[in-house]
């Protein structure tokens, strides 16, 4: 059985698994001068680079388990995930199944069942900061009606994506 302290269940199948870089939470929001003040303390709820995002959920079928997109807290002095996640986006009836994290920090990439959808970081600004996330404006006209892609990745810099779905070979 695995370490509890080390595992973490946040109930819902998890299919996408991505660290979140240290500049997205620049993207999310502009710097204010508390932020500019910010020490570098990777145990501060601000700090960047202690998130990862999770992908995952029930599918199609209304089977009691939420479709999301979750946003975790990792402590690196201790090494555990947080407890409760600290964002949490439902996907409604589409499963966020693959997903891809921008290596410059923009957002992420998510493959969903018959298209793929971008979302944007979302400073959250309760009494705990910390980052969420929000859907995107962006349309992805080439992967509208494309089918479920299983695998999505981008190069080092970001300028590329690479995506991966089933061919039907048989018509």
């Amino acid at each position: 059985m695995a370490d509890s302290a080390n595992s973490k269940n946040y109930g819902v199948p998890i299919y996408g698994a991505g660290w979140v870089p240290p500049n997205a939470l620049r993207s999310a929001v502009e710097p204010s001068a508390d932020d500019e003040k910010d020490d570098g303390d990777k145990s501060s709820p601000s700090a960047p680079g202690n998130y990862v995002v999770l992908s995952g959920g029930g599918g199609e079928g209304n089977i009691g388990i939420r479709n999301a997109l979750i946003v975790a807290q990792f402590d690196y002095d201790s090494n555990v995930l947080s407890d409760e996640p600290v964002a949490r986006l439902g996907t409604g009836g589409d499963l966020p199944y693959r997903m891809a994290v921008h290596p410059g920090g923009e957002g992420l990439i998510c493959s969903l069942p018959k298209s793929c959808r971008w979302f944007d970081w979302d400073f959250q600004t309760t009494e705990n900061r910390s980052l969420g996330l929000r859907s995107s404006e962006k349309v992805l006209e080439p992967l509208e009606d494309v089918g479920q892609q299983l695998a999505l990745t981008f190069n080092n810099e970001g300028s590329l994506l690479a995506v991966g779905g089933e061919v039907d070979i048989f018509p």
